[in-house]
């Protein structure tokens, strides 16, 4: 028989103080294992920051990751309609019958057990285990509660006793309305929130973080004016381009959308990234060299034997003193889309992986194996791109930038697979 304790919440997102209780139960209670469990469409609650619940799911796996006595559990997550704890306590009950449940509960959910849906079959499925704070300026009385709890639903309750924590989920999706916010309460942020989830948070943009940061403020066209933006994009590199290349933008554009919309990335801004990545390649090598030492942009050895690899730096630049773009991100993501660089961000990782499986590519081996692995492991989908890359580059008898062999052990390293 297994103790198992189960924190349930909204974890939006979740920080410290959450992993904090779990910990303190798992060591109070003597537990075997503690499962985080993130509400999916929760009956008493409006979610606020825009945040889905496939996200916090997300947020919490990463929070516990290095956590051994911790898991994340789905089964809110993957059900359609509002969430009730008594369905699924009942359902986790069943699924494991020889085992002790406890259901971990704040004070202020004490207080309101007995206006739960079903609350008598909660009572029968787990035990109840409060999170108490015991300082001695506390006055709620829990232990009154309790008692009538355990007459009118025969509940069993344990309490748990912590300390205060002040650290609110609300507090934290304040601290993050913007990038501005977020430099000024860097500090803050890095008490309150596992630095997994921090990263994650920055990684996918979420409670506003980097939020209207695509266009220049002196530009007409609004950050979320997308078709608006997408179409001028549109028309000046149709003009630029050649068919053919225009044609690979276009592919690279939806691929890295449809990238984005798989590991939760704001899908307009990979669009536009991949709509710019390639907007200097109307420059021959010799101009893209002219054009960079005359930029005064950074020109590495690889890149003076192979002056077409200045594309990406030079499209950076375009991107943001033609196109008018100021999110650092996509600037970044251009700059590094050939050769990548070790620990990229999402969005570089985004495009990165999209100029490479493109539709229109067909040249490259496993290029099929590639295209699937990218939508269900995105870092081994790099690693077979960047092993992929060296051996044709070696057989070629080509250049190969050192950056891409740094890249290449990164992942190595890195990778599930």
């Amino acid at each position: 028989m297994k103790r198992i304790g189960i924190l349930g919440g909204t974890f939006n997102p979740v920080h410290n103080g959450h992993l904090y209780i779990a910990a303190e139960a798992y060591r109070q209670l003597q537990l075997d294992e503690v499962w985080v469990m993130p509400d999916g469409i929760p009956p008493h609650k409006d979610l606020k920051g825009s945040v889905t619940r496939f996200e916090r799911s997300a947020m919490c796996q990463a929070a516990v990751r290095s956590i051994p006595y911790m898991r994340v559990i789905d089964n809110e997550i993957k059900t359609d309609g509002k969430s009730y704890s008594y369905q699924t306590l009942t359902r986790l009950k069943k699924e494991h019958p020889d085992d002790k449940l406890y259901f971990i509960i704040g004070e202020d959910s004490l207080d309101k057990f007995s206006s739960w849906v079903h609350p008598e079959i909660i009572a029968r499925a787990v035990t109840l285990v409060v999170a108490v704070r015991h300082d001695d300026d506390v006055t709620y009385d829990a232990a009154s509660v309790i008692r009538v709890l355990k007459e009118r639903f025969d509940a069993e309750i344990r309490l748990l006793s912590t300390d205060y924590m002040d650290i609110s989920s609300s507090e934290i999706r304040e601290l993050l309305t913007s990038d501005d916010a977020y430099h000024r309460n860097a500090d803050r942020l890095k008490i309150v929130l596992p630095a997994a989830v921090l990263k994650y948070i920055r990684d996918h943009r979420l409670y506003g973080f980097m939020k209207g940061n695509v266009m220049s403020p002196k530009e007409d066209i609004a950050p979320s004016d997308f078709p608006k933006l997408k179409s001028d994009i549109e028309k000046k590199l149709v003009k630029k381009l050649k068919p053919s290349r225009y044609t690979h933008t276009i592919g690279v554009a939806y691929t890295a959308a449809s990238l984005a919309m798989a590991h939760g990335f704001p899908m307009d801004v990979a669009f536009i990234a991949g709509l710019l990545h390639d907007c200097a390649k109307y420059m021959s090598p010799d101009e893209l060299h002219d054009f960079c030492l005359k930029k005064n942009i950074q020109i590495s050895p690889a890149e003076e034997k192979s002056p077409q690899l200045l594309h990406a730096k030079a499209g950076a630049y375009l991107a943001e003193n033609e196109y008018g773009i100021k999110d650092p991100e996509i600037l970044h993501a251009i700059t590094v889309h050939t050769t990548g660089m070790p620990g990229m961000s999402l969005l570089d990782e985004i495009l990165f992986t999209a100029d490479y499986i493109e539709p229109n590519r067909d040249k490259a081996k496993r290029l099929t194996e590639i295209r699937q692995c990218a939508f269900k492991d995105f870092h081994l989908a790099i690693l077979m791109i960047l092993s992929d890359t060296i051996d044709y580059l070696k057989q070629t008898g080509k250049d190969i930038d050192e950056t891409t062999y740094k890249t290449y052990e990164y992942y190595k390293e890195n990778s599930n697979g």
